[in-house]
């Protein structure tokens, strides 16, 4: 945006003849007055300059030049003033008697706000106040800087939608620049007037600890752990020592006897100035769900430190600790050692259920026997029990391990998606493929490739290529080629070796680093049974792999992504020679195992699944629940209701929000989605927990999440003023960064700058002091210059 140029006129009257005369008379007196030194013509020249500079200014005053320059027109042009209301304005600066927000609302309503007054008379003038959102007030004594966020890129949008279309001369900005929603650059400076940024706060001498970044990290493998690591920045501080504790909000149930673990304190030492230490903190908590932990720094115990704020010494995290439990399908062909021993490590693991089906003899050819009294059974079971299924010889006998009750899969392996289904993975061992029937093969295939599950196949004999699931629909999920063995079985002692993507999985490593991994690797006892596979399908991923006594490799352990769930195949069929390691070699091979069976339930969907969105204000959060039917697929009508939970003790910032209950509300172009918003009246954390009953009012299940509402991690990040961003916001916008003492000036000065409405403004030049002045300038340069080079 630009403005007019300033212009000058001159009277056209009688004085251009007084003007001429005088000039045709005092110049050549001028020059002759100088004569006696005209033997040094160039000392003469310079003060014959000076001296007919000094006349012709004067002369010219006598023309009476005006200065014609545009101006705002009075009255006629609006001028936003916008006040930050956050509360990073609490903040005291070292050596000031007030805070920045004191000295903002002095500033704007105290003796020294005249300012306001002076453009009150020459603009209509629109304040606002700014945080979280921006508001119009009447005057500024609404400031009471409790806002949360310093939202500066909404109230400068806010401003421009408005008063679009309206003569906005410009907005005069006061805060402190530590905007919470321009981190990723400006913000949309498109369409606004000139602003001219008031820069809030002195950042010497500010003294401060903070928790400047926390990173979660958790892992789905072998009871979760989870890491947390905490950087600690000091501001002014210098040498000190600090406490870094973790605490929980919301510990969970547990069984009598049980206690959740919590890290112990852990001291950390600043050495200096705007350096930063680090405390890692790992434990295993127990429990499932949404949990929350508060972390805090502090002086140790017996010290104080005087800290500009306090705000970010603490913060709210929340750490997901999975569904109550998972929900495993073991098939075996017969009994055998490695259910054994995955069983017993599953059982060490509570979000882990198995249920087993162990085939304990097969079925025999049916006859028709013939006996006394019309007699047609077989007469070796004469007298049984008839309700026991060792009569029917002609089907497999199986046993249920682990069952839910005893009718949980009375009928065998499931036939319909509704059973099946209710599984996260499936296991197959040594069991073959006309052990199922066709539909139950194409079921298996769909419960990964649609319902998202994991399935593994275990190696040895009645699997994979040895158990004819070559022309079936489960070989199209397999992650390798059913009719691509190698030239040679392998033979003699098998040795397990991780492959560069197994070192870089963590799920396949047993040990916490990799010279433990190594040694560990080294040390296992040779396997005796592994399947002649070689041909790996594209997208597939070999993990690990078995080496013969002749030096040649197989793979071992395949993985691949198929549809929406994921396949792997075991090709070792005795893992559980792992056992004969000791104590070291039996708790490594349960490590493994349970690994591998987070690994098969991760990222599989639940048949209610709640996602936390935040929306776009910056505040809100959109609650997200998606369900399915019973056979997984998008739920058709039903209804879902959300439950938001503060979990954030009451006592300690004195809310009064505990609970509500809301109805999410289907989403018209997403098949089986609900959505709610709501809007957390207070800072602290949140707890949501979502029920789905489909049109028959039938519970589909239950999710739980939550999220951490902590607007002070941005709002008090830093406490130094943005000075940076406010002059680049400034100058593009055509704008100037103004000093909170410069405020008077300013306004005097603001009529002359751009306005959308102007009028012509005439000055007369010789009402000026500094042309005056420039004449008394120019005639003691020429006296100083005569008395120099010695002239008269």
């Amino acid at each position: 945006m630009s403005r007019e140029l300033a212009s000058i006129i001159f009277d056209t009257g009688a004085w251009r003849w007084v003007v001429l005369v005088a000039a045709v008379a005092l110049i050549p007196l001028a020059l002759v007055s100088l004569r006696p030194g005209h033997t040094r013509k160039g000392t003469l020249f310079v003060a014959f300059a000076l001296r007919t500079l000094a006349i012709g200014l004067l002369l010219v005053c006598l023309l009476d030049p005006q200065l014609i320059s545009p101006r705002a027109r009075s009255g006629a042009n609006l001028f936003v003033v916008l006040a930050d209301n956050s509360a990073s304005l609490k903040i005291s600066d070292a050596g000031a008697k007030q805070n920045r927000g004191e000295q903002l609302r002095e500033s704007l309503t105290g003796p020294d706000s005249h300012w306001l007054a002076s453009l009150a008379q020459e603009y209509q003038l629109r304040p606002y106040i700014f945080d979280s959102s921006l508001k119009r007030v009447r005057d500024f004594s609404e400031l009471d800087f409790t806002g949360e966020r310093t939202s500066l890129a909404v109230a400068l949008r806010g401003i421009r939608e408005r008063l679009a279309g309206q003569p906005v001369a410009g907005i005069l900005l006061l805060t402190d620049g530590d905007a919470t929603d321009v981190a990723n650059g400006l913000p949309d400076l498109a369409g606004l007037p000139p602003v001219y940024p008031v820069p809030l706060g002195n950042p010497d001498g500010l003294r401060d600890i903070r928790l400047s970044h926390v990173d979660v990290r958790e892992t789905a493998f072998d009871d979760a752990p989870v890491s947390v690591r905490a950087e600690v920045t000091d501001q002014g501080i210098g040498s000190q020592d600090l406490s870094v504790s973790v605490k929980p909000l919301n510990p969970p149930t547990l069984k009598p006897g049980d206690i959740n673990p919590t890290p112990k304190p852990q001291t950390l030492h600043i050495s200096g100035d705007g350096q930063t230490a680090e405390a890692d903190f790992d434990w295993h908590p127990l429990g499932a769900g949404a949990q929350f932990f508060e972390l805090s720094v502090a002086p140790p115990v017996g010290k104080t430190i005087d800290e500009a704020t306090t705000e970010n010494n603490h913060r709210v995290i929340m750490v997901d600790r999975g569904r109550p439990a998972y929900r495993i399908l073991y098939v075996a062909g017969e009994p055998n050692w490695e259910f054994k021993f995955l069983n017993r490590a599953l059982d060490e693991d509570p979000q882990m259920q198995m249920t087993g089906i162990i085939r304990v003899a097969k079925r025999e050819p049916k006859f028709e026997f013939i006996g006394k009294n019309g007699e047609n059974g077989n007469p070796l079971f004469s007298g049984f029990d008839p309700t026991d299924d060792t009569h029917a010889y002609d089907q497999p006998v199986v046993r249920i391990v682990n069952g839910r009750d005893e009718n949980d899969l009375r009928s065998g392996f499931p036939h319909s998606a509704e059973e099946l289904y209710k599984y996260d993975a499936v296991i197959l061992d040594k069991v073959e493929a006309e052990f199922f029937t066709n539909d139950q093969l194409a079921l298996l295939r769909r419960f990964a490739a649609e319902r998202g599950g994991g399935l593994l196949f275990l190696g040895g004999a009645d699997t994979m290529e040895a158990g004819g699931y070559l022309n079936t629909p489960l070989a199209n999920a397999m992650p390798v080629y059913l009719d691509r063995k190698a030239a040679q079985p392998p033979l003699g002692n098998l040795t397990w070796s991780l492959t560069r993507e197994g070192w870089l999985e963590p799920w396949t490593r047993v040990r916490a680093n990799e010279a433990d991994e190594r040694t560990r690797l080294e040390n296992m006892p040779h396997f005796l049974v592994s399947n002649a596979l070689n041909g790996v399908k594209p997208g597939a991923t070999v993990l690990a792999a078995v080496t013969d006594e002749a030096n040649r490799t197989y793979p071992a352990l395949i993985a691949q992504k198929y549809g929406s769930g994921r396949v792997a195949c075991l090709t070792v069929g005795d893992m559980w020679m792992e056992n004969f390691g000791g104590e070291t070699g039996v708790a490594d091979l349960g490590r493994f195992w349970r690994q591998l069976a987070r690994w098969l339930v991760t990222d599989v969907p639940a048949p209610v699944d709640l996602k936390i969105e935040p929306a776009e204000d910056g505040r809100s959060v959109t609650l997200r629940v998606k369900a399915y039917d019973s056979e997984f697929r998008p739920l058709d009508l039903g209804k879902a209701t959300v439950k938001v939970s503060r979990v954030t003790p009451v006592d300690k910032d004195g809310s009064t929000f505990k609970s509500e209950t809301i109805t999410a509300e289907p989403v018209s172009d997403a098949p089986g989605q609900f959505a709610a918003t709501f809007t957390p009246p207070d800072a602290g954390a949140y707890l949501v927990d979502a029920d789905v009953v489909d049109r028959a009012g039938t519970n589909l299940g239950h999710a739980q999440s939550g999220w951490v509402n902590d607007p002070a991690i941005d709002e008090f990040q830093s406490l130094s003023p943005n000075r940076s961003l406010l002059a680049e916001i400034a100058r593009r916008t055509n704008g100037q960064v103004v000093p909170l003492a410069q405020l008077d000036q300013f306004a005097q000065t603001l009529p002359k700058r751009y306005a959308p409405i102007t009028e012509e403004d005439s000055e007369p030049i010789w009402h000026q002091s500094s042309v005056f002045l420039a004449v008394l300038l120019c005639l003691l340069a020429e006296w100083g210059w005569r008395r120099w080079k010695g002239l008269p």
